[in-house]
């Protein structure tokens, strides 16, 4: 993969511009010895200056995907795609990632599987963020490292921001509230724990409406953090765990049989073209079924 800029700044080394660029140190260590560099047209290295208005090119050398990793023939949900990144709404009920009781179907694979069909080799896609198993909606995956790299070194929070929606048992009588309460996790348990020891969490939420048939509040959630399992347990700690979320003592008896949970929305700023871009991922059928009384989301 090819990539150029213009260096408007002050003169600095190719090394430095590239770092502010989003090159993380590993990066930068293959590109030396694997890759290619030209400032002004002419072969470079990284310890070479770059003067102020100079154009520097680089080649990065490509992965080194895992020749054994699964790679799954089922579809995904697309809701944008450029050369270097991927939106897509995950089902409910499939792994982000494999491991020892996923099998071979995950978003990961189906994404190689996708990129393969496109022509793409040395697969290594790289999820941005994760949703558990049962949580259905929109995920941002970047196709290769550099994008992921871009986005983990920029200076500013290029996800801007997650919404969810969620079916919490009981009336949730507070119009707005903010959850600031820590988290941790027991080694031997799956489920997280409210820990005053722990990490902060932060978690907003508004109400929209009541489902009297179901004794359930729909709510809109907004992370400020990203903590395993945060929404799950911080409505949890306020007595309104979400419906059918048995590991956190969500009612089973209303209509869902997995974590009422949605990404509805994913607002995003692309680090190649500066472009702000909010994705909506629609609800799957359970939630739809769900909600079918209420239909004012």
């Amino acid at each position: 993969m090819k990539f150029n800029w213009r260096n408007q700044g002050p003169k600095t080394t190719v090394a430095r511009f590239l770092q502010h660029q989003g090159l993380s140190k590993h990066m930068l260590q293959r590109l030396k010895y694997h890759g290619q560099v030209w400032v002004a047209g002419q072969p470079s290295r990284l310890i070479d200056q770059l003067p102020t208005n100079a154009e520097i090119k680089i080649k990065l050398p490509a992965e080194n995907g895992d020749p054994l990793a699964a790679i799954s023939s089922q579809p995904l949900m697309l809701l944008y795609e450029t050369p270097d990144w991927l939106v897509i709404n995950k089902p409910a009920n499939l792994a982000s990632v494999s491991g020892p009781q996923t099998g071979i179907n995950t978003v990961v694979s189906r994404v190689r599987g996708y990129l393969l069909r496109q022509g793409a080799e040395n697969i290594v896609p790289h999820l941005v963020s994760r949703l558990d198993y049962a949580t259905s909606g929109v995920l941002l995956v970047a196709k290769h490292a550099f994008a992921h790299s871009r986005l983990a070194n920029s200076a500013t929070n290029l996800v801007r921001e997650k919404t969810y929606l969620a079916v919490v048992a009981g009336a949730v009588h507070t119009e707005h509230g903010m959850i600031t309460l820590p988290l941790g996790q027991r080694p031997t348990q799956a489920a997280g724990i409210i820990d005053l020891n722990g990490k902060a969490a932060r978690t907003e939420f508004w109400r929209q409406t009541y489902l009297p048939q179901l004794d359930a509040s729909v709510l809109k959630v907004k992370l400020h953090t990203g903590r395993r399992h945060q929404i799950r347990i911080h409505l949890q700690a306020i007595g309104h765990p979400l419906l059918g979320d048995a590991l956190y003592g969500g009612p089973m008896d209303r209509g869902i049989h997995r974590q009422a949970l949605h990404a509805w929305q994913l607002t995003f700023t692309d680090p190649f073209t500066q472009q702000t871009q909010t994705f909506t991922a629609p609800l799957p059928l359970d939630l739809q079924q769900l909600l079918k009384s209420k239909n004012n989301l």
